[in-house]
């Protein structure tokens, strides 16, 4: 043979010229067939019934799909598989909770769906309820040694997307010439930064500082939700009045706590709608310009429902405001409740939805007012059980979150819900970035019910 075909196995023909036994009849081994090629090489037959005939990879074959089994199992135990509920600690409840719907996604869309200064705002906030409800006004304390917390080094999540958003260094968190009270949506994330960055906290308090000395004011002295008339909506509660509570806490400024309340009660003077089935309810819209909306939006009344508990749950969770605002808080239990109530009388749809105006049977079911109002009712049932925990409210805050989580796909959308950007358009839509928000503070309201052992 050729030196060229020693040196490459891949020429070498071999070709068999007799079989032996491998071992000796007195080798307690198996017997392994063997062939005795042309140059002298002796190779053991392969059968698939002798593993001493197998290739080294083949006999380790199944270790590899051992080590496989083991991993899949570790992967859907851990990422797949909802672990049993146990309800035995907070932290235990939180983490072990279902919510019913793919929470995560719906946290993805709105980030990926924000472009506006209330948006940025509410979602924040929504992703605090969910990701970090201890740095949130419904925490057990949430003003330890009654002041804001600090933050640790690295970011909450839910303050991370938005940070880059917040203008520095202007009257106002966000450029927007239009709304008053919009940028100030940015106010409490501001507050929460600005606990590592005093740029940013100094930003929060030139926004605070507009609200009450620059902006336009109302005849009675609500301040105005737009920059160029005075005129009051009723999505400004969840805008500015948390945000001057919670720089109450910041600046130890009871009287602007106790501002934060006044606001909404100017607002509800001229909002509430005084008589008949809608008693109660807020309109949206009230001024001289052609955007006056005097009907019950049911998105606009729970904004201003959730921006007021929030108020509530500041002033509950500050020890000064705790010890001296029973009055107020008080007011606002009872402000709350006369939503609630309004929406629960107007709540006639076949779909289970509340109406995207409420009281009108001409307008569709619609789910993120739907989802901010249960909400709403869910977090009263924990701040005052003896009002709101009684089963008139949590069974309606049941029904509405099942009729709203019957609507969720599996990308997290809501729908149908109403279009933000034209409250009055008939045409439902699927992307909506509050309605998102207003989709995980309800499973963060119903989670902290349930965790808090007021709700099953």
């Amino acid at each position: 043979m050729s030196d060229e075909a020693e040196k490459s196995p891949l020429l070498r023909q071999r070709k068999p010229t007799e079989k032996t036994q491998a071992h000796s009849q007195g080798d307690a081994s198996p017997s392994v067939q063997t062939t005795q090629t042309q140059d002298g090489d002796v190779e053991a037959d392969f059968s698939w019934t002798n593993p001493l005939t197998w290739t080294r990879s083949m006999q380790l074959a199944p270790v590899y799909i051992a080590v496989f089994l083991v991993m899949a199992a570790a992967y859907w135990s851990k990422f797949l598989d909802q672990p049993s509920f146990d309800a035995s600690t907070p932290e235990m409840c939180r983490g072990t909770f279902n919510y019913g719907f793919r929470i995560n996604a719906a946290r993805s869309q709105i980030e990926r769906l924000s472009s506006h200064s209330w948006e940025y705002g509410i979602g924040a906030e929504a992703q605090l309820e969910l990701l970090d409800p201890e740095r949130t006004v419904f925490a057990r304390d949430p003003f330890p040694a009654d002041k804001i917390q600090k933050l640790p080094l690295k970011k909450p999540l839910g303050l991370l997307w938005m940070h880059r958003h917040i203008r520095k260094g202007e009257p106002t968190l966000y450029a927007d010439d239009y709304s008053v009270s919009d940028p100030a949506a940015l106010g409490v994330p501001a507050l929460m930064l600005g606990q590592r960055d005093s740029a940013t906290f100094q930003a929060a308090m030139r926004q605070k500082d507009y609200l009450l000395k620059d902006a336009k004011r109302y005849s009675n002295g609500a301040i105005s939700h737009r920059v160029e008339v005075a005129e009051l909506w009723s999505d400004a509660i969840s805008m500015f009045p948390p945000f001057l509570a919670f720089s109450a806490v910041a600046a130890n400024d009871l009287d602007l706590m106790k501002e934060a309340v006044r606001q909404c009660g100017l607002y509800r003077e001229v909002l509430m709608v005084p008589s008949g089935p809608k008693k109660g309810l807020w309109k949206h819209i009230v001024g001289q310009s052609e955007m006056a909306d005097e009907e019950v939006w049911s998105t606009g009344a729970a904004w201003a429902a959730y921006g007021m508990v929030r108020v509530r749950a500041t002033i509950s969770g500050w020890r000064p405001s705790n010890k001296t605002m029973a009055r107020e808080v008080q007011d606002l239990d009872e402000w709350i409740g006369e939503i609630i109530d309004g929406a629960m009388r107007t709540d006639d749809d076949t779909s289970g939805l509340l109406r995207n105006y409420l009281g009108d049977e001409k307008w569709f079911g619609e789910t993120s007012g739907t989802a901010l109002l249960a909400a709403a009712a869910y977090r009263m049932a924990v701040l005052n059980p003896a009002m709101f925990a009684e089963p008139q409210y949590v069974d309606w805050a049941h029904q509405k979150r099942q009729a709203v989580l019957g609507r969720v796909d599996n990308n997290g959308f809501a729908y149908p819900a109403v279009n933000p950007l034209k409250h009055a358009s008939t045409e439902p839509v699927k992307e909506s970035a509050e309605g998102e928000s207003f989709l995980l503070m309800l499973g963060s309201a119903w989670r902290d019910c349930v965790c808090a052992g007021v709700c099953k």
